[in-house]
């Protein structure tokens, strides 16, 4: 496994992940997941494997207290108080081999030497256990059903 910076040539793949991970929300356009890595361009990776295929990718960036919604692109925030995960997807092919795990220690790190305390997240109602096991506690915030699908949960880490 290979935690690397997104090039251009890593989109197609990046966006093929995408719909085969979210099928039942709608998909954020390249020029919005894009836009991530002008909010994070430290933070903004692929996974790959040992051959160099695209098989995960994360868009974190520096925020602040309230989720970012989807498909929206935003400008860079004055103030940032944490670290969060826009998306981390990782192909259905490569689930269970702890991609997503070593990407999360990745960010974890990135934030800690940045001097953040916090990672943050909505997590769709599939993958709240995932994160619960990774040490992400849901929070008292509502969470936009149309955008992320019933049971939608706002999560937070501390690191």
């Amino acid at each position: 496994m290979i935690i690397r910076a997104i090039n251009d040539t890593d989109w197609p793949s990046i966006l093929s992940i995408q719909a085969t991970v979210y099928p039942d929300i709608t998909p954020e356009t390249e020029t919005v997941l894009r836009s991530k890595i002008v909010l994070g361009p430290q933070t903004c990776l692929v996974i790959t494997d040992q051959q160099h295929n695209v098989t995960g990718y994360c868009l974190a960036h520096p925020w602040h207290r309230h989720p970012a919604s989807l498909h929206t692109v935003y400008s860079k925030p004055q103030q940032t108080e944490l670290l969060y995960i826009h998306d981390m997807a990782i192909a259905p092919a490569y689930a269970g081999k702890r991609f997503g795990s070593q990407t999360l220690k990745y960010l974890q790190v990135w934030a800690k030497q940045q001097g953040y305390r916090e990672v943050s997240l909505v997590s769709l109602q599939q993958a709240v256990s995932y994160w619960q096991r990774h040490g992400f506690e849901p929070q008292n915030y509502a969470i936009d059903d149309m955008q992320y699908g019933t049971g939608a949960c706002y999560m937070l880490k501390q690191i």
